[in-house]
């Protein structure tokens, strides 16, 4: 294996990371998307080489924890046996697209996302020029109509516009419109150019591992896409405007369709692996036999009929899963927290289901980060709690690392806070 970097990376299946219960890799299937076979291989390698613990991440992969030092090789030999591991670590490394969850089964769809996905996740892999990318450089694919990339971004994204695809790059203004034909070679020249820019900031840039961001700042939108010699007309990238909604627990019917698609949560953004291995089962029952990884703490299942829909609710909900679109626990989003990341100052997932109990989770989304880092939920969130070493910090509408409106909170203090008319007492007894 390879000795991680110091910065700018993450962990991969062949660069571990050491973490509060062990070593950590991440799985990243290619367009999001795993059989139901891959799904129980790695259910079962991660109960025999790890904890059990598998956690789906905001970038479309899964996070599985506890490995032993010993049981590293093995794991990544029976990922490589079921076609979830790259050709070389650095390969593997950068290897990092984020695709829509339903790609070419979303009617609506422009183009076929998870075509594309597959094909730069190829280029990367295989392209020794590109693995100097940082570990962290990620592209992003999106033809979602039905079920966008609600609230992601990337470094580079490659989304619908008009009769083609626009490309928007992190930090940017503008658009640059393209057709389809042209969308990977264009890629491919706005990673070179990145790489480029890299190399020209010296030692230092290496060593900080600067993103897209970095270099449109330094350049404009415009100047990037010259520089990757793309001189195409551009148009102004208005930005999300409202907040995205995450998409709720639950069935959703496609319209003009006879079948929709499942979601179903991962409680405070953790699997156990006979949950995932229940459901490999349940997609080969009631789905098209594939299990869809979502940045939104939850997996999909695609192809489900209404009539089955109550029956793999019911069977999700006993496995563990968030199936209902008004639990509270679905508008929590909360990182590892003790004792399983070294970073954290709070059991996050424990005050989460204390919190969730007390019913004072508020409509938007709630995130609990065991520190300012904000893993979990990069983005802003309406309501923050962020944990410190004297308690609990609430920050509003910002991330972790904003200023407080209040610091130093017990787990009561912050259910409080939440919801300033709480009787805990009678919240308590309830449970």
């Amino acid at each position: 294996m390879n000795a991680p970097p110091a910065r700018g990376w993450c962990p991969s299946l062949m660069t571990p990371m050491e973490a509060g219960d062990g070593l950590l890799v991440r799985i990243k299937p290619r367009a999001a998307t795993l059989t139901a076979e891959q799904a129980a291989g790695v259910a079962e390698a991660s109960g025999r080489y790890g904890n059990g613990i598998v956690e789906p991440t905001n970038r479309g992969h899964l996070q599985v924890r506890g490995l032993a030092e010993t049981g590293i090789e093995d794991f990544v030999r029976a990922m490589a046996d079921i076609g979830l591991a790259g050709t070389s670590p650095r390969g593997e490394a950068v290897r990092n697209v984020l695709a829509d969850p339903l790609g070419p089964d979303d009617p609506a769809a422009r183009f076929d996302s998870h075509r594309l996905a597959r094909r730069l996740s190829d280029v990367l892999e295989s392209d020794p020029a590109l693995h100097g990318l940082p570990g962290k450089f990620g592209l992003l694919v999106d033809a979602g109509v039905a079920l966008p990339l609600a609230g992601c971004t990337a470094d580079i994204m490659v989304r619908s516009g008009g009769d083609g695809a626009v490309i928007a790059l992190d930090g940017g203004d503008r658009l640059l419109p393209l057709p389809l034909s042209a969308v990977e070679d264009s890629v491919y020249r706005l990673l070179t150019a990145f790489l480029s820019w890299m190399k020209g900031q010296g030692r230092r840039a290496a060593a900080s591992a600067p993103r897209m961001k970095a270099m449109v700042a330094a350049n404009g939108a415009h100047g990037v896409f010259r520089a990757a010699g793309l001189d195409g007309e551009t148009r102004p990238d208005t930005g999300p405007g409202e907040p995205a909604k995450r998409p709720l627990p639950g069935f959703v019917p496609i319209a003009d369709g006879p079948r929709g698609y499942f979601l179903s949560g991962a409680r405070f953004g953790g699997l156990e692996s006979e949950a995932l291995a229940e459901l490999a089962k349940l997609a080969r029952t009631f789905s098209d036999g594939t299990i869809r990884i979502t940045p939104w703490k939850a997996v999909l299942s695609w192809g489900v009929s209404p009539t089955d829909a109550p029956s793999l609710r019911d069977r999700a909900a006993r496995a563990g899963f968030i199936v209902e679109p008004d639990d509270p626990r679905a508008r929590i989003v909360v990182c590892a927290g003790r004792p399983r990341c070294a970073s954290a100052k709070a059991d996050t997932r424990s005050d989460a289901a204390f919190i969730a109990a007390t019913g004072s989770v508020p409509e938007g989304p709630l995130h609990i980060s065991g520190c300012t880092k904000g893993c979990a939920h990069p983005s802003p969130a309406p309501v923050a709690l962020v944990a410190t070493a004297a308690g609990y910090d609430l920050v509003r509408d910002g991330r972790p690392v904003d200023p407080p409106e209040r610091t130093g909170m017990t787990q009561e203090e912050a259910a409080r806070a939440l919801a300033p008319t709480l009787d805990l007492a009678s919240s308590a007894s309830g449970r």
